[in-house]
């Protein structure tokens, strides 16, 4: 159901500063766990001073996501595999199986927007990849009802149109991943066209996840208080007994 033009969108910016070597045997740290969920709201907004122009067919697609959740099936070195599922409105899903390399950026099918953890700032998001784009900033934001540090990039520039029309559109994209997770945490795509002049706006938000959860405190912790406990009344029971003794003597 959803327009493949919307989703190339989100990543025509990654294309860009381009290198032509990608050293695919590097690796890098990955944040992200067999298990761990994460799900997006994705909306669309459309703006045009020419009343009688439609609104884009991918962006009236885009608000029909009920949500878009990425399910982490398996992490091998730099590789992280994962099945996405796209849910709509009106019922219909569109799922898939797709894999990325953090250390490259390399990746098949559509979902591309997970980094390596802990990255600073003036560091690559893709350190052996084809693209030179750093992170330009860090900052603590609350999300999904916890406090996270995150990282931003922002990639500007003229692109080439994905619509047959050859047409240019001018493009300014600021993506927020989590920085322990190297997950993608907010996503704001703008751009610009002319001829006819309209633009469009892609946000992707991160609405659950469960790789964010407290900690579990080990058994062991868990159990020292009753130990201490036990302790210090073995103590009193002890310094009783002794003094009982002492007495009779």
């Amino acid at each position: 159901m959803i327009s493949r033009v919307a989703v190339v969108a989100l990543l025509l910016a990654l294309l860009c500063f381009s290198t032509p070597q990608i050293t695919s045997a590097q690796t890098a740290p990955v944040g992200v766990s067999k298990g761990n969920t994460f799900t997006y709201e994705i909306k669309g907004l459309w703006t045009s001073s020419n009343a009688s122009l439609p609104i884009g067919q991918n962006i009236l697609q885009l608000n029909e996501t009920e949500y878009f959740k990425v399910n982490i099936t398996d992490v091998s070195g730099s590789d992280i595999s994962m099945h996405t599922l796209w849910r709509f409105t009106n019922g219909t899903e569109n799922e898939s199986d797709s894999k990325i390399n953090v250390a490259t950026g390399i990746y098949n099918y559509y979902f591309w927007a997970i980094f390596p953890a802990n990255l600073n700032v003036g560091e690559r998001i893709h350190p052996y990849g084809p693209d030179q784009i750093t992170v330009n900033g860090t900052s603590t934001r609350d999300i999904v009802n916890k406090t996270r540090e995150t990282n931003r990039f922002i990639v500007t520039g003229e692109f080439a149109s994905t619509d047959n029309t050859n047409r240019t559109y001018n493009d300014y994209m600021t993506v927020h991943f989590d920085k322990q997770t190297g997950m993608l945490v907010e996503l704001y795509d703008y751009k610009t066209y002319t001829n006819p002049a309209y633009s469009e706006t892609v946000i992707w938000e991160i609405i659950d996840t469960n790789a964010w959860t407290d900690p579990e405190f080990p058994t062991v912790l868990l159990l020292l208080p009753v130990f201490i406990i036990v302790v210090l009344i073995a103590l009193i029971a002890y310094k009783k007994r002794a003094k009982s003794r002492r007495k009779k003597h």
